[in-house]
Order: C-alpha cells, then sequence, then structure tokens
C-alpha cells in the first residue's frame, strides 16, 4: 500500500497539473485572441486611412495620394499589403506586394470579411476584405498583414508562462512536502514508541500523536492493558494448575511405590506417571514463554552467544565443540523468549546425541532459516516422519529427542513455519532446519 504522503503528493501533481494546465491554456487562448484582434484592429485604422487617401484624378480615375500613404506598404515583402478593385476590374495593389498579387472577391459596400490566408513568402496573413462606396464609385479594399512577428511574441509568452507554471508547481509540492514531513513527525514518534514496545522497552505508547490518530493509539494502548490483562491471569491460572497438579502426581507415584505390585507392573505404571508430569510440564512452559505482552525482538548476533555459553555450562563435562556461522545483528521480527525457547530445545537434543560437534547456523532472507545439525548416530527415515506428526510418542521410545521437538514443533506451527528433518550432509548425524516466514520491517 502506498504511503499517505506519497499519496497527498500525487494527488496535489495531479490536481495542479490540471488547473494549471487549463490556467496555461486560458492564457495563451486569451493572448492569442487578443493579438489578432490588435491585428484587426489595426488592419481597420489602415484601411480607413487608405480610403481618405484614395480619390480621383484630374482625368477622373481614382488613385492614391502618395504622400497620405504608410511607408511599410512601399518597402517590398513587408509583410503588410493592401489591393484595391474598383468598380469589378480596376485594382491598385501597394508596393510591398512586389509581383506577388491577392486574391480580392468584390464586396459589396458595408460588408466586412476577414480570413487567414498564405501569402508571399510562405508568410501567414490576416485579410481584411470590405466594401467601400465613394464619390460615385463602388470598389473593395483588401488589408492584409503577417501574422509571423506577433506569432513569435506569443511562442515566446508560451514558453515563459510555461516555465512560470512548471516552477510554481515544482514550488508547490515541495512545500507541500514541507509541510507533511513536519506533520508527519508526530506519526513518527508513534512509531518509534510502537517499536519500542514491541521490543519490550515500553509497556504502552504515551506518545498519543495528533487529534485525528489520538482514537487509535488510546485504542492500541486499550488493547495492550487488555492483553496483558489476560496474560496475567492465564499465568496466574496456570500456576495454579501446576500446583494443583503436582501434588495428586506426587502421591500417586508414592502409591506405586507402595503397591504390592511386580517389577515391571511398578516400572510401567511410574512412566506413565513419568509421561503425565512430562506433557504438563510441556503445556506450562509453552503458556509461560508466551510473555508477558509485546516481548524483546531476537538478535542473533547478541543472544545467541549467550545460549551457546549456557549449553557449554550444561554439557562441560562432555567436551562438545559447539560451533555457529556468522550472526546478523538486525533485529528480527520474532519474539526473544520464544527464539530462546526453540533454539534452547534444538541444541539440547544435538548435545544429547553428539559425539563431538554441534553446529548452529541461521540466515536471514525473506525468511529465518535455523539449522542445528550433530555428528551423532541420527536418526532412520521413518523416524523423521514419525517424529513430526502430531500426537507422535517416539520420546517413549528414543529417549531425548520427543519433549523437545514436541515443543519445537509446536513454536514453529505458531509461527506458520515449516520443521524439517535429515541427515547432515557436513556432521553426518541429524539435522533439524526450521524456516520461519518474517514479514519485513516497515521503513
Amino acid at each position: 500500500m502506498k504511503s499517505l504522503e506519497r499519496q497527498f503528493v500525487v494527488g496535489l501533481a495531479v490536481m495542479l497539473l490540471a488547473v494549471f494546465g487549463l490556467l496555461f491554456w486560458g492564457s495563451v487562448t486569451a493572448v492569442r485572441s487578443i493579438g489578432e484582434a490588435y491585428v484587426l484592429m489595426r488592419l481597420e485604422h489602415d484601411a480607413e486611412s487608405l480610403v481618405a487617401a484614395l480619390g480621383p484624378s484630374p482625368r477622373g480615375q481614382m488613385r492614391l495620394r502618395e504622400g497620405r500613404i504608410t511607408p511599410i506598404y512601399q518597402q517590398p515583402l513587408s509583410g503588410h499589403y493592401f489591393t484595391f478593385l474598383i468598380n469589378g476590374s480596376t485594382t491598385l495593389r501597394s508596393r510591398s506586394l512586389w509581383d506577388e498579387t491577392l486574391p480580392v472577391t468584390p464586396t459589396e459596400p458595408g460588408t466586412v470579411s476577414v480570413q487567414e490566408l498564405p501569402g508571399p513568402g510562405g508568410q501567414r496573413l490576416m485579410i481584411r476584405t470590405a466594401g467601400y462606396a465613394k464619390g460615385g464609385q463602388r470598389f473593395t479594399l483588401l488589408v492584409a498583414e503577417d501574422l509571423a512577428p506577433i506569432t513569435r511574441q506569443i511562442e515566446r509568452f508560451q514558453l515563459g508562462a510555461l516555465g512560470l507554471l512548471t516552477f510554481a508547481m515544482l514550488a508547490v509540492l515541495l512545500v507541500q512536502r514541507f509541510v507533511l514531513r513536519r506533520g508527519f513527525r508526530g506519526l513518527d514518534r508513534i512509531r518509534a514508541e510502537m517499536q519500542r514496545v514491541s521490543s519490550g522497552g515500553m509497556q504502552q505508547i504515551e506518545d498519543l500523536g495528533p487529534s485525528e490518530i489520538r482514537p487509535l493509539t488510546s485504542e492500541v494502548n486499550r488493547l495492550l492493558r487488555q492483553l496483558q490483562q489476560r496474560l496475567q491471569r492465564s499465568r496466574q491460572a496456570l500456576g495454579n494448575l501446576a500446583h494443583a497438579l503436582k501434588a495428586p502426581l506426587s502421591l500417586l507415584t508414592q502409591d506405586v511405590e507402595s503397591l504390592p505390585l511386580t517389577n515391571g507392573e511398578r516400572q510401567r505404571l511410574s512412566a506413565r506417571l513419568e509421561r503425565i508430569r512430562q506433557l504438563v510440564d510441556r503445556e506450562l512452559r509453552r503458556a509461560r514463554i508466551a510473555g508477558e505482552g509485546p516481548g524483546r525482538r531476537f538478535v542473533p548476533a547478541a543472544h545467541v552467544p549467550e545460549l551457546i555459553e549456557a549449553v557449554n555450562q550444561l554439557y562441560r563435562g562432555r567436551s562438545l565443540e559447539i560451533s555457529t556461522s556468522a550472526m546478523t545483528e538486525a533485529m528480527l521480527p520474532l519474539d526473544y523468549e520464544d527464539m530462546l525457547e526453540l533454539l534452547g530445545n534444538l541444541l539440547d537434543n544435538a548435545c544429547k546425541w553428539a559425539d563431538h560437534k554441534v553446529h548452529l547456523e541461521i540466515t536471514v532472507d525473506e525468511t529465518v532459516t535455523m539449522t542445528v545439525a550433530d555428528d551423532g548416530p541420527g536418526l532412520a527415515r521413518d523416524a523423521h516422519d514419525a517424529l513430526l506428526q502430531r500426537g507422535s510418542r517416539l520420546d517413549e521410545q528414543e529417549r531425548g529427542h520427543g519433549l523437545g521437538l514436541a515443543i519445537v514443533r509446536d513454536l514453529v506451527d505458531d509461527y506458520h513455519g515449516r520443521l524439517q528433518l535429515g541427515l547432515s550432509a557436513h556432521l553426518g548425524g541429524l539435522e533439524v532446519r526450521v524456516v520461519l516466514p518474517v514479514e519485513p520491517e516497515q521503513p
């Protein structure tokens, strides 16, 4: 899922792009319209001046008085042109047309038309054609002007407006990002406190954050308190259960010893009572390692050496060599107590069966893989399958594997992982591999 900051930035960028695009289109259209209106107004003024300069010669022919013609109409291909069509036949043209001609359609007096047509030298002309009547004569006047100069001005305006709007949009986005980052600092503090709660450094979130998310953080604190209360009641109930069960089991054991039974019968009953005691201890240990709410996170580089030292102390009389691979210093999203219980049982089983060497390896990628191998006799393939089946009673036949691996199997199931048994290619004994899926920490 995208972050809120990215959603805000993208949403604002799309909105600004639409608004600024409309502003750009509107401003360019308005400037173009104003420019064309200005050109048309100038053509009207020029037409009025030309009509005023038109008069009969001494011979009765219509002519233009030279001194009243704007000089730009005298320059060849200047971009300003005119043509008179008098009585539908006689024409007067500006010198600026040189050898070029512009098509003139006879127009009734008082009628005006405006159009854009190509002109001399590839020019794009705005042409105004109007009909007049003067001194008993009817004539049509065509006045044209090249639009290239004003088009270049409009293009420069477009580039300037586009650059200014782009700069304004980027500035608004940067300011919004700055404002959002300042606003999200409160969320960053809450996230840091939630990580401390998850790692066991705090029991609840102290900084409730902005008013918009305060109901959420308050609800998280309420759920944390509720979880702690339930776990506390569960531990108390399990402690009471342990106290209530141990006394009857001890009495049953004494009764079995005092009964007139054969040695075989007494051993069989004692074994069954011991089995009950082991099962009770197993479930009590599982409940106890659930912790007191959000526990500490597991850091292999910091916690595994402590565990190895404890196991070495436990088996110091056997001179075992317990080796490990390089351990990551990353804080894994796994409970510290759970991982010590899991690895402790795996190492304990391996040390019981190893001749001289035990090796532990932990690799982290998309999953956490923990592998414990020994150089002991190992187990047959059918024993692997039986040991991994829920409800297996292999521990009654192979002392040392059953209860520890049963606890490991339950922990692996709690984390939705996989437990695999096999033959170690390096040491030759049993290899137990635990694969746990982990969710990556959010940045």
